[in-house]
């Protein structure tokens, strides 16, 4: 007998907004890790310490944190928008990581415990643990409110090489297979392969860090030489309607192999152009850096390997060839009268382009002995 032939009325169990009236402290919480540093660049060691702590903390995502300025570094950063963008080129592929831009947003110097309480406060359904380096816990004295910190948030670093250094606050250790990089090295462009090639393409894009690349291969005044051919070349596409950037980044890296010797140049050239084995090795460089700047440097650009190849000898009639050859020889930190024949490129790329050719030619005639094109 059913209770409805007793006569008892059973009211309907209601299900729409259940889930809603469920205290929150029932929800399951998100367990996150928390990633700060400068990111001037974000490379493969970030994100090898990333995964390892979604690994080995079971946690369910990793937050970058990019400072404004951070604390302990004297150095000033690249631009926070540029470092947001990198970090979001690097982490595309990465459906459990993401950006939080709290401490650009945030004027002034960025303090962890100043981030941790906004956090805390902002995403209640949260658990948090602070990922650092095994450096960072050696000065983690050195921070703002340290052991209200500590009290604040959980905290775990990366063993590097084996070790854990001591220290007084509660901080669970991580294993990271080394990553032999840093953003130090990436700057002065080393271990560029550390990158991705669309972080490549965003530094070259938007000049970030190439100044250094090329200072930190050539002596102060062959530099000083590569940003004023890099103005002057951009000067000369810019009239010729050419892209300007392209124009500036040949000019930059056009003597990047200068200061190369002669037995480090020669495989690249036995590889690539045996031919010019027979040129002085004066001119080398434009051989080689035309290789190293596409493979090196990852600028993957034909015009531009082609520039960088035929600057010395003024052999190509590509227009962006004829810029830097030009702007290469007309530079005014040579110390002479160009100012006429960079009227002339302005105006007419094609003509100024031959006559300084011609004048070339001539030097290099009047100086048979020495038998070096100029450069």
């Amino acid at each position: 007998m059913s209770t409805a032939d007793c006569g008892v009325f059973v009211p309907p169990v209601p299900t729409a907004g259940l889930i809603s009236r469920i205290p929150p402290v029932l929800l399951p919480r998100r367990r996150i890790v928390l990633l700060g540093g400068s990111f001037d660049p974000v490379h493969a060691g970030h994100l090898t310490m990333a995964r390892a702590a979604l690994d080995q903390l079971e946690a369910d995502e990793v937050w970058f944190i990019p400072a404004t300025q951070a604390p302990l570094k004297s150095r000033p950063l690249t631009p926070g928008e540029h470092r947001r963008k990198m970090l979001e080129i690097a982490l595309q592929d990465e459906p459990r990581m993401r950006v939080e831009t709290c401490e650009l947003e945030r004027e002034g110097e960025s303090f962890t415990i100043d981030t941790v309480r906004y956090l805390k406060k902002e995403h209640p359904d949260c658990d948090f643990t602070f990922l650092v380096g095994s450096d960072q816990v050696e000065q983690f004295h050195k921070w703002k409110e340290a052991d209200a910190l500590a009290r604040l948030v959980k905290f775990a670093a990366v063993a590097r090489d084996g070790r854990s250094p001591r220290t007084k606050y509660p901080i669970h250790y991580i294993h990271m297979d080394p990553v032999p990089v840093s953003s130090t090295e990436i700057r002065r462009g080393n271990r560029l392969n550390y990158v991705p090639q669309a972080l490549l393409d965003y530094f070259y894009a938007n000049r970030l860090y190439c100044k250094e690349f090329v200072q930190s291969r050539v002596p102060q005044h062959r530099y000083m030489h590569s940003l004023s051919v890099a103005r002057l070349t951009e000067q000369f596409a810019a009239a010729a309607g050419l892209d300007a950037n392209q124009a500036w980044l040949t000019g930059l890296f056009h003597d990047v192999c200068k200061a190369m010797p002669a037995d480090r140049m020669r495989p690249w050239l036995e590889a690539v152009c045996p031919q010019e084995l027979t040129m002085h090795p004066a001119a080398w460089h434009s051989y080689v850096g035309a290789q190293v700047t596409d493979r090196v440097f990852g600028i993957h650009d034909p015009r531009i390997s082609n520039a960088i190849f035929h600057h010395v000898k003024g052999t190509s009639d590509d227009p962006l060839a004829m810029c830097v050859f030009c702007a290469d020889k007309l530079d005014p930190l040579r110390g002479y009268d160009s100012y006429d024949l960079i009227d002339l490129c302005c105006r007419d790329l094609k003509a100024g382009f031959e006559k300084c050719r011609e004048t070339n030619r001539e030097y290099v005639d009047s100086h048979r002995k020495d038998a070096v094109w100029t450069n």
